[in-house]
């Protein structure tokens, strides 16, 4: 609590790491329990707006880096498709039969 309040005469000690420049109650408009209400609200808004803020843009970079992966991933399948595709072709291309060719045997005359 090293910060106070800017407000003229306000002494009120603020966190370190509170965004705002002055206390909840300087900041709130309007009289009475609105002005209590409102003074509640910025607080809470302070004090926790700040780590929604965070949770959020955490939310935010972890998404990014999910998309990004997936497409990194989704590329390195199509090349690896795309390195595989003509081994497939070739396979499956059917290749011309042989015809196993039938040894003749030469007749053997009668006058042995």
């Amino acid at each position: 609590m090293a910060r106070k309040c800017s407000a003229p005469g306000c002494e009120f000690p603020l966190p370190d790491r509170y965004p705002l420049n002055k206390c909840p109650w300087h900041m709130a408009p309007g009289q009475g329990p609105v002005k209590i209400a409102a003074a509640l609200a910025i607080a809470a808004a302070g004090l926790g707006g700040g780590f929604a803020y965070k949770k959020f843009r955490s939310y935010l970079s972890e998404k990014k880096l999910r998309r990004e992966r997936e497409a990194s991933q989704k590329r390195q399948a199509r090349e690896q498709q795309k390195a595989k595709s003509p081994a497939r072709k070739r396979s499956a291309q059917k290749r011309p039969r042989t015809r196993k060719r039938v040894a003749t045997k030469s007749k053997r005359s009668d006058s042995d």
